[in-house]
């Protein structure tokens, strides 16, 4: 198991270093990457295995953020033929959407990741509000919930981890001339991640209009009313709403 996650973290590493250079070329790069991180995410066997559940939860990850980046190639590419194939070959069952399908690992492993990472998941849970099709109001107060969760830890979250950055480097020491560390140069990558620069609260907001548009006003407020009462109030205050 261990030389498989070796190889694993390095691939991701390079995965991650394609979609912060190249967000929107990087999908057709790595389509059939994508693909298996996919089979990956779709695939059990992680409840009781730390490392799986890692590896699946950062999986979903890279495709959360395939599908905020470039939203169009993650609908194609989980409607693809070649894709509904593979997953029938390894035995893993679907029986909706697979973008939907891919919801559920998002809001079952949002506490599994990093705290960019989450945001990442809600800015694709966001998104996912603007698909028209039913079952999207059937997870409704989850994708909200987790959204809200998000967005009131957010800040929190971001000023720990820049912290722990800070303290990093304030141990790294380069000379004059030094050529930057890797760790270094990958710090500079974080730091100018797209995702940072995109707002959680006004996505989910926009989107929630969206959402009623699409399913109608009546279907919408039914699917709105079945969260819990402190969940929407602090939906309420995450999204400053009146």
């Amino acid at each position: 198991m261990l030389p498989f996650l070796f190889h694993w973290w390095g691939s991701y590493f390079m995965l991650y270093f394609y979609w912060q250079c190249f967000p929107m070329e990087a999908p057709s790069l790595i389509s059939n990457t994508l693909q298996k991180l996919i089979l990956i995410c779709l695939s059990g066997g992680d409840d009781r295995d730390p490392s799986k559940t890692a590896v699946k939860a950062s999986s979903a990850a890279i495709l959360a953020r395939t599908l905020v980046m470039n939203t169009n190639y993650l609908a194609h590419l989980t409607s693809e033929p070649s894709l509904s194939s593979a997953l029938q070959q390894a035995g893993v069952q679907i029986e909706e959407n697979i973008l939907l399908c891919l919801v559920d690992i998002w809001l079952e492993k949002v506490d599994n990741v990093t705290s960019i990472q989450r945001k990442t998941f809600g800015l694709a849970l966001s998104i996912i509000l603007t698909l028209r099709v039913p079952q999207v109001l059937d997870k409704l107060d989850q994708i909200l919930s987790v959204c809200t969760s998000v967005i009131l830890s957010g800040n929190d979250d971001f000023n720990e981890e820049e912290s722990s950055g800070d303290n990093m480097n304030s141990t790294e020491t380069h000379s004059e001339g030094t050529i930057p560390s890797k760790e270094f140069k990958r710090k500079q990558i974080k730091a100018s991640d797209p995702i940072k620069q995109l707002s959680l609260e006004t996505s989910v907001r926009d989107n929630l209009q969206t959402c009623a548009i699409l399913h109608g006003e009546s279907s919408f407020n039914a699917a709105i009313s079945r969260m819990h009462p402190s969940a929407f109030a602090q939906l309420q205050h995450a999204l400053k709403m009146p």
